[in-house]
Formats: structure tokens, C-alpha cells, sequence
């Protein structure tokens, strides 16, 4: 008996007639849509799931304002702007207000007596009066009096109203909208809490030619900075890095002073409350993937059940709801497109993917497609005619159903074999397929991996060598005790090391230790040995172990600085033409020998100038024709460097590029602080969810079409990706267009199809199918958006344009799409408010502080001590490829306060998850003298002190009695026997199981330790030499905005 309380497929859910079935619309689930095998069913106590329809995020009650200050909203407004969801900027009434001690520029500062015109009685004893007032003492900080909030007419009636969640704070310590000064010189208040306006200063030089970066303040407006003490929590940039000490650094090592703010940041959106907020809702709850009123943000920990749609994990869309046409989708200015991770891993809660293979279909029946578009049969295919024929969803085209996949239908339309059919119930299947889908050279194989080792005097110099040849053993082996890190006896594995020529090495088990055979004509590269190159791990286990530990003996007098990259990895390409596979070449200098000799071209005097993006760009096309040359057969290479020097990545990462691998870049490498860090991230590339020789197409339906890819792949043709290799960690992006009007009723359809080798060697199509509604209306488009993913494709574009266009072009793009996008909404979904309010749409409130946070980022920032062209290189080809949860999290980092944990903060659940304390904003603003914070950047894990930390908590984490006792260089913590140690451990171990490349422990003593700079760099609230503070950003968007309603005449 079917306890599925849901209507039987093809059933409408509302009144039936006689006309028929009536089509699927928007609010249905899939035609064949059951719950999935082993999960709770609703009948039995399955968690309890809203109706479809009801709003999921809790909306404050309505709240009594004063008559004045209510302001008539138009229908449209009502369901957009609502009291927590929009930030308000508004120009306050003009009132007389008492002057304020404070620093004015040159422009703004009193004239004197002998310069001041003559005036009348009247006005020179209001001149005397005002002079008294300026004479008596005043403290340095006037106290501002709170603020008279104003309220924008709520949503809709008390009654009707959902709780408010067990977290909200209480009403009256909310700021329900948002109201401060445009200007940022602008920021006082009277006794009564009515907020007065100084009249801005006029501008009558503002030539925005003279500016050296688009988003800059114009002269008037430039925050002058403090030069007051800060003797509370909040150090700022005026008790920052090296402030006050006697550490002579260069300036390029010196923070950028911080301006005094005149706007409260707290008042600004941020990501700390919006992730808390969206966690609160969503966080360790079944999601289901039609039940749903909008989508968790990436960075919310949810439990995805697949209802048809695939999880969000594997397809995000920048909307849940695509604009019917290309002229309603140009009015938002929104980017309309797909991030796609195929690869995703789910969470250990979650279904696993289920494996379809062929049943009564023979062996050479392959899944049921569509004979038109080639889409694969999915939840979102009705059938017709009793079952004989089936109309895809995709293209609309009628299909003759195979004689050995047909089965009879019910009334409604519903087949009787659906709960054995996986592809008919869940949006993500895997389907095993027949040799029709092998590739033309080659049939599917294990997977097979070729390690390539640089053995150079700077390799051998450097600590590289013996740092890669224990990372290796640990990979393979683990610690010799166990088998839980080994590959299995399918896979094989190779060794090859390379300076001047290349040495191959036998590691036959017949033998009693290696045998090395060189290879000095690089420029003919061939493989020396048939057999015993790739061999079975576990059966050779003791020769390669007894290699690994030998080689940095073996080269210790190396003399021979050059390094034949390309040698090297046409050497691994000889040895896995035939099968495929994995190449991991580890490199240490600049390839400066042979035929592919690269040039030293580190110009800093390109620097910042129309020529440097030619630095961005591969010096020849050899590197390239290498790259596709292993895409053909199926060779993914994956570069690690570790340089002392300029080593060009722009064009050693083209061949990881289009091959699908990743671009490690170490520079500076340590070998006694970074040795665990390279094991860690090695382990987890070669052990994580992993395929080969694959192609990945993208089908949506008519009415749209994919125009652009981003990521890690080849193109061979305007539709299909070529992947020599795919990972769990890798996302793409598909930028979409309309070429006809959508059809409301029916919604639109995207799948995602993976063809792919598994690493046992399976060829397999993964499907993800997407069905999302269809609407006319705007404010619908800015209700469903998603700003993660908005974000995402946004940022993948600007670093596209990188390559040709100059970086300061590449930040006033990024300002004016937000620009165009805040300036669209406004002008359709809020025309009636306020010309001096700034509306934040609510699914687009933290686009800003993301675009700022970009322009702060390795990819597209071109200062600091850390930054040159091949960081930038390394930046822009990591973002390429990041899912997009990573993507956020890299453009704004979390930040814990570690010495104030409370309650359950850093205690694990009966899951085995540790609780993280709350968020802080990143701000050198945020931070105490008195404590410490775990900054996660994705790549390390900063470790600040502030310098007045107590001694209790130096003993109970570090075992030291003082702050200048710690050492700066460790990369663990210290284990000790109390409760405080032991959270932050767990705290730290969480953070890593997070994220996909290891978090190295990072020691930061303020104002004693120099890494202290590049510690700042992460504070993304914060300015630099070419951003400003992300309240001065919003201050800078909001006059632009204002600029565009001005030339549209709405004002």
C-alpha cells in the first residue's frame, strides 16, 4: 500500500474536468515523484516539511510608528520592502544643528575673521554666539542620542504572520529600517532623535579623470583620517599592525590607515547575520527540492531531499524564477546562468546517487533518450498514449518508448513500475552505459596515476623534494599501520623524476630495489620501459617506499638548476595515452631549458598599467598545444610549484586549465612549516571523488540557450566541455540567454549530463535535471534570486575579461553592474520610496560587500607585499574553478572569537559536528586587544592574539605564562588537559572538514609578528591602497544609483 499521501502522477492538484490531463504547472511535484527508498516517510514521522506556498522565512511582526513618519507603499513594494529585509539610506531632514569638532579638509575648514565678508548685526551676534559655544570644552565623542527609528509600511497583517523565529532579538533592539546620512561627513543627532542634515559641500571640481580608481570618493567626500585613540574593544587601523612599536617595516608592509567612520557599519549588510540567519531556518533540516519557497544559501549546512529537482548542491541557479522574456530578464540587469558541481559530495545524511543499469534492455541498450535534443529520460517526462510514447520535457518532441522500457500507466497518467525506476523519482541519477559511449582511442580503465617530481638543485635546496616524497608515502600508505588511505589493486601508479633530462624508474616487484632509466634527449621524449613503469601499489610497496626515501639522498649534490617541465609531463603522457589518468608534476623553478624554455618576464614596471594584462597571457601557444594534446587522451596534469621567484603560472597553469586539474601554488615554501600542509592537500586530491575522460553538456529548454562556459575544461565544441578530469571540488558555469518568450504554465527544464570513467574504471552518465517556474512579474525575478550564485558567474566573467582588458576596467565593471542591478530594482520594484534611500533588494542585500570583496581578492587586486602576477594567476584560475560555496567564503571569510566561548561553542553533537561560536564581521574594528580569533581564509587558518591578552588564556592554549613566549612559527596548536584547549582543537578540526584544501595554523601576535599584513588583507570591511571601506563602497553606490534615477527622470 502507497502511503505517499501526494496526488498520484498527472493528477492536477486542484478540480479535475473532462477535458483531460491537464498539464504540469509551477507548484506540482514531477509527473512520477515518490519519496526516496530509505528515507522517513511523511506518514511515519518524517521531519515535518511547509506546505508548498508558505513563506519559510520568518517575517517580523508589524510595529506602530509614528503617523509622520509612514510612507504609503505600492502593492508591489509591500511583498519586497519589509522591515529586517532592506537597508535604508536616507538624506535626514535639514535642521539647524550644533557644530561638531572635527577634522574638515581644506575645503571645509571656517574661513577667518579678516576673510569672512561683512554682514549684519544680526548675523555678527549669532557669529559671537556660535564662537562662545566653540571656546567651552567638549569631550571628543559628543554623545549621539538614539534614533528615532522609521518604519516602512509592513507586509501584510499581524494575523497573518508566521512566529518569529526562537533567536530573534526584541523589537525595540532592532533597527527596522535603516536611516543615516548620504554623505559619510554627515552623522549627527539632537536631544529629540531627529537626525539633521549638513548640507553637502559642492563639487565644482569633479573631474572623475583625475581619480586613480572609478569607485574612488570624489574630493569632497573623502573620509578624513582619525587620528583618535581607541581605548575600547575596537583597535582599528589606528592601534593596526605595527602601530606604535618600534618595528621599522617597509611601506609596503604597513596597513593602509583606517578613515574614522561616520556611518555606523553596523547598520551596513553583512554576511555574519544573513549565513546565521538562513542556518537558524535551514541548518540541519530536510530541504526538499520542490517544497520550497526559495533555496538556503551555499554556505547553509541543510539536508537535501531530492523530490525530483537535484539537489542544490549539484545545480544553483542565480534564480529560482527565470523572466518569461528577454526583455523582462534585461530590466534586471540580473546575470542569468547555472553553477554546476557534478561532482558534489553529499552529505552523509543524504541519499546516495542511484546507479541505473540496463533492465531487459540487452547489453547494448543504453538509458532512454530523446531521438530529438538527446535528453535523458528524468521526472519531468509525461507519458502519453498508455505508456507507448513520452514527451521530453526539454524540446517538447513525442518519443516512441522502447518495447523493454514500456509498462502501463494508471488513469492519471502514473506508471505502475515508477518505485522501481530511480530515473523517474530523483532529480540525480547515474546511468551504466554500453560501449556505444566509449571513447573512439580507448576503453575504460582503472584509473592511473603518474607522480612527476622535480629534482633540480632549487627542489633539493628548498626542502620540495623530501617534503613530496613523504607527502607521497603518506598518500599511498598512510602510516603503515593501517590500510584506510591506500588505492585499491585496480589502480596503478608510476614515479618519474626530471632536472636537466628525465629519469624514469622501474618498480617492478620481480625486482630487489628500482631501476632508473634517463632520458637526455628531452626534445624526442619516449618512454623507456614497456613494463614495470605502472605498477600495482600494494604489490610494489616496499620498492616504492625504499624510492621514496632514498630519492633526496640520491640528488642531495645536485648541481643542475634547470627543470624540464614539459619533458616531464609529455613523459606521463606517453605512459597514460592508452588508458588516461592522473599526472601530478611538482615544480620548483622557472622551465628555463629546452625547446619550451620559458623567459624571466617579471616587469614590475607593468605593473598597474594597460600592459599588464599581456603578463596574464601564456608566453607561446607550445603550452597550449601540450594541453590539448592531453585533453585528447585523457590526461589530466595537476601542477604544484613551489617558488622562490617569479616561476610564470600564466603559462605553466595552461595545461592544468584545460586539462580540469588544479594549479597548487606554494610560494616561499618552508619545508618544516609546510611539510604537513602539502601532505594534508595531496591526500585529499588523490582520495576524493574522482573521473576521467569526460565530456559534460548542458541542455535547457526552448526558448533558452547556453552562450558562455567558466571553468577548468577544453571547449572542443560550442556546446560540449571536455574534461581529461572531474572532481568533487570543481564547478562550472553556464551563462544563459533567451531566444524566444518561455511559456508560464509549463516552466522551464535545465539537465546537466556527465559522461564520465569512474576510478574503478565504469563508464557511467551522471544527470541532474533542474525544473524551475516561469514569471512575468520583476519583483518575483528579485524575490527568488540567489546572490551566491549571482556573485559567482559575475566574478567569473570579470576575471575572463582579465586577459584583455585593464584591472582598473575590471573594477568599474564590477561597481556598475551592482550599480545597474541596485538601480533596476529600485527603479521597478521600489520607484515610490525616498530619492535619498538606498533599497537593498533581500535576496541581493550582500551583492556589494561580495563585489567589494572581489576587488580586495588575489585575482583582481594589484598591491601588497603578497601579490604579483603569478599570485594573481593562482587566484584567478582558483576562482575559476571554486564551487560556490567556497566562492563566498573566499570573497568574505569567517572570523571566531575564541576567547569568550560559551554554552555549547566548541562542543560536538552526538553527529560528531562541532558547534562554531558566532561570527564576526572582518574589520580590524571588531577586534579586542583582550582576545583572540580563528580567521578562515580557505587556505590558512589566522591565529590573532591581540597584545593584552590575559596570561590565563596564553597558559591554557599555548602553555605559556606571556604573550611574547608563544612561538610564531608553530603549526599546531599545543595539546593540553582543559576544557579551552580542547574546544578550540575541535573548533579548528571542524573548519578543516569544511573546506578542500588544508587550513595551516597561522600565528598572529598583534603588533609583534609582520605576517600581521597579510593577516589585515583578509579584513574585508576594511580599505586598502586601491578599495575603499565597504561603508564608503555603499556610500559611493548609493550617489551612483541616484545618478542613474536621475537620467531615467523617475526623480
Amino acid at each position: 500500500m502507497n502511503t505517499d499521501q501526494r496526488p498520484p502522477m498527472g493528477v492536477p492538484t486542484g478540480p479535475q474536468n473532462n477535458q483531460g490531463v491537464r498539464p504540469i504547472v509551477r507548484g506540482q511535484r514531477p509527473p512520477m515523484n515518490v519519496g526516496r527508498p530509505g528515507m522517513p516517510n511523511p506518514v511515519t514521522g518524517a521531519p515535518p516539511r511547509p506546505a508548498y506556498g508558505m513563506p519559510m522565512r520568518p517575517q517580523r511582526p508589524p510595529i506602530n510608528s509614528p503617523p509622520q513618519q509612514q510612507q504609503q507603499q505600492p502593492n508591489n513594494v509591500n511583498n519586497l520592502v519589509t522591515p529586517m529585509q532592506n537597508m535604508h539610506l536616507q538624506r535626514p531632514p535639514q535642521q539647524p544643528q550644533p557644530q561638531q569638532q572635527r577634522p574638515m579638509s581644506p575645503q571645509q575648514r571656517p574661513m577667518s575673521p579678516q576673510q569672512r565678508p561683512l554682514s549684519s548685526p544680526q548675523q555678527q551676534q549669532q557669529q559671537q554666539q556660535q564662537q562662545q559655544q566653540q571656546q567651552q570644552p567638549r569631550p571628543p565623542f559628543p554623545p549621539q542620542q538614539p534614533q528615532q527609528p522609521q518604519f516602512v509600511q509592513p507586509q501584510q497583517p499581524l494575523a497573518q504572520r508566521p512566529p518569529l523565529p526562537a533567536t530573534t532579538t526584541p523589537i525595540g533592539q532592532q533597527h527596522t529600517k535603516r536611516v543615516y546620512p548620504v554623505n559619510p561627513e554627515v552623522s549627527s543627532f539632537t536631544n529629540q532623535g531627529t537626525a539633521n542634515t549638513i548640507t553637502p559641500p559642492s563639487n565644482n571640481n569633479n573631474n572623475d579623470n583625475n581619480k586613480p580608481w572609478p569607485h574612488g570618493l570624489p574630493p569632497t567626500q573623502q573620509p578624513t583620517p582619525s587620528t583618535r585613540s581607541v581605548s575600547g574593544p575596537g583597535v582599528g587601523y589606528t592601534q593596526g599592525p605595527y602601530t606604535n612599536t618600534s618595528q621599522q617595516l617597509p611601506a609596503e608592509l604597513r596597513p593602509p590607515q583606517q578613515p574614522r567612520p561616520r556611518i555606523d557599519p553596523d547598520q551596513m549588510p553583512a554576511p555574519v547575520q544573513v549565513r546565521e540567519q538562513d542556518q537558524t531556518i535551514f541548518g540541519d533540516k530536510f530541504f526538499g527540492t520542490i517544497e520550497r519557497d526559495r533555496v538556503p544559501l551555499s554556505t547553509t549546512n541543510y539536508i537535501g531531499l531530492d523530490q525530483g529537482n537535484c539537489n542544490p548542491r549539484f545545480i544553483r541557479s542565480t534564480m529560482d524564477k527565470i523572466p518569461f522574456s528577454k526583455e523582462l530578464a534585461d530590466q534586471s540587469k540580473l546575470p542569468m546562468g547555472l553553477i554546476i558541481q557534478p561532482l558534489a559530495k553529499n552529505k552523509k545524511e543524504e541519499v546516495a546517487i542511484q546507479v541505473v543499469e540496463n533492465q531487459g534492455g540487452g547489453e547494448e541498450e543504453g538509458p532512454v533518450r530523446c531521438s530529438r535534443c538527446r535528453a535523458y529520460i528524468n521526472p519531468w517526462c509525461t507519458f502519453i498514449q498508455g505508456g507507448s510514447r513520452f514527451v521530453c520535457n526539454i524540446c517538447s518532441h513525442s518519443n516512441q518508448v522502447p518495447s523493454w522500457y514500456f509498462a502501463n500507466v494508471d488513469m492519471s497518467g502514473r506508471r505502475m513500475d515508477v518505485d522501481q525506476r530511480p530515473e523517474l523519482r530523483y532529480g540525480s541519477v547515474e546511468f551504466k552505459v554500453p560501449s556505444d559511449y566509449y571513447s573512439p582511442n580507448r576503453k575504460p580503465a582503472p584509473l592511473n596515476y603518474v607522480f612527476a617530481i622535480d629534482v633540480s638543485a632549487q627542489a633539493v635546496r628548498s626542502g620540495m623534494l623530501e617534503s613530496c616524497c613523504q607527502a607521497l608515502k603518506h598518500t599511498l600508505y598512510g602510516n603503515h599501520l593501517d590500510d584506510t588511505n591506500r588505492l585499491t589493486a585496480e589502480n596503478r601508479i608510476a614515479l618519474l623524476t626530471f632536472d636537466k633530462s628525465v629519469q624514469f624508474y622501474n618498480l617492478s616487484p620481480a625486482l630487489t630495489q628500482a631501476q632508473m632509466m634517463v632520458v637526455s634527449d628531452i626534445n624526442e621524449m619516449f618512454l623507456p620501459l614497456q613494463e614495470g613503469f605502472l605498477v600495482n601499489p600494494m604489490e610494489s610497496q616496499d620498492i616504492i617506499i625504499e624510492l621514496l626515501d632514498n630519492l633526496p639522498s640520491m640528488f642531495k649534490d645536485s648541481v643542475r638548476p634547470e627543470s624540464v617541465y614539459t619533458s616531464a609531463v609529455r613523459g606521463g603522457l606517453l605512459a597514460l595515452q592508452n588508458t588516461g589518468g592522473q599526472l601530478f608534476v611538482f615544480q620548483s623553478c622557472l622551465p628555463s631549458f629546452g625547446n619550451d624554455a620559458l623567459r624571466s618576464r617579471d616587469a614590475k614596471t607593468l605593473f598597474n598599467t594597460d600592459k599588464e594584462k599581456q603578463l596574464l597571457n601564456p608566453q607561446n601557444d607550445a603550452y597550449k598545444e601540450l594541453g590539448n594534446e592531453c585533453v585528447k587522451n585523457a590526461v589530466c596534469v595537476h601542477t604544484w610549484v613551489f617558488p622562490t621567484e617569479f616561476i610564470d603560472l600564466a603559462t605553466l597553469g595552461v595545461i592544468s586549465s584545460l586539462t580540469g586539474g588544479d594549479l597548487r601554488y606554494y610560494p616561499g615554501f618552508n619545508h618544516v612549516q609546510d611539510s604537513s600542509k602539502i601532505a594534508y592537500q595531496l591526500n585529499h586530491d588523490v582520495h576524493r571523488e574522482i573521473g576521467f575522460d569526460g565530456v559534460m553538456r548542458v541542455r535547457c529548454s526552448d526558448g533558452l540557450q547556453v552562450i558562455d562556459h567558466y571553468g577548468n575544461c577544453h571547449m572542443s565544441t560550442y556546446t560540449d566541455m571536455d574534461l581529461a578530469g572531474i572532481d568533487q571540488d570543481k564547478a562550472f558555469a553556464a551563462v544563459l540567454k533567451h531566444d524566444s518568450k518561455l511559456d508560464i504554465s509549463k516552466g522551464v527544464n535545465f539537465q546537466a549530463a556527465l559522461l564520465y570513467t569512474t576510478r574503478s574504471g565504469e563508464r557511467r552518465v551522471r544527470v541532474h535535471n533542474l525544473n524551475l517556474a516561469v514569471t512575468n512579474q520583476i519583483a518575483d525575478v528579485f524575490r527568488a534570486g540567489d546572490e551566491d550564485t549571482a556573485i559567482s558567474i559575475i566574478v567569473r566573467k570579470a576575471i575572463f575579461d582579465s586577459y584583455h582588458k585593464t584591472r582598473r576596467d575590471i573594477h568599474a565593471k564590477l561597481t556598475e553592474e551592482c550599480v545597474d542591478i541596485l538601480t533596476a530594482y529600485r527603479t521597478n520594484c521600489a520607484a515610490s520610496t525616498s530619492a535619498g534611500q538606498l533599497i537593498l533588494p533581500e535576496a541581493f542585500k550582500l551583492l556589494p560587500v561580495y563585489a567589494h570583496g572581489a576587488m580586495r581578492s588575489h585575482a583582481l587586486r594589484g598591491v601588497g607585499a603578497d601579490i604579483n602576477i603569478d599570485a594573481r594567476v593562482a587566484g584567478m584560475k582558483g576562482l575559476n574553478s571554486m564551487s560556490v560555496y567556497e566562492f563566498v567564503l573566499s570573497l568574505y571569510p569567517r572570523m571566531f572569537a575564541v576567547h569568550q566561548l560559551t554554552g555549547e561553542d566548541g562542543v560536538a553533537n552526538l553527529k560528531g559536528e562541532v558547534k562554531l561560536p558566532p561570527m564576526i564581521r572582518t574589520s580590524y574594528e571588531r577586534l579586542d586587544s583582550k582576545g583572540a580569533y580563528l580567521l578562515d581564509t580557505g587556505s590558512d587558518l589566522y591565529f590573532w592574539i591581540g597584545n593584552k591578552i590575559s596570561n590565563e588564556f596564553t597558559q591554557q592554549v599555548f602553555g605559556v605564562d606571556r604573550l611574547d613566549q608563544i612561538d610564531p612559527n608553530m603549526t599546531t596548536l599545543p595539546i593540553l588537559d582543559n576544557s579551552l584547549s580542547e574546544r578550540i582543537h575541535d573548533i579548528s578540526r571542524q573548519l578543516q572538514s569544511e573546506r578542500t584544501r588544508c587550513l595551516q595554523l597561522r600565528i598572529v601576535r598583534q603588533e609583534m609578528d609582520p605576517i600581521e599584513f597579510l593577516f589585515s588583507t583578509w579584513m574585508t570591511e576594511d580599505r586598502n591602497a586601491e578599495v575603499q571601506t565597504y561603508v564608503d563602497y555603499m556610500c559611493v553606490l548609493h550617489r551612483k544609483i541616484q545618478d542613474e534615477m536621475k537620467k531615467s527622470s523617475n526623480y
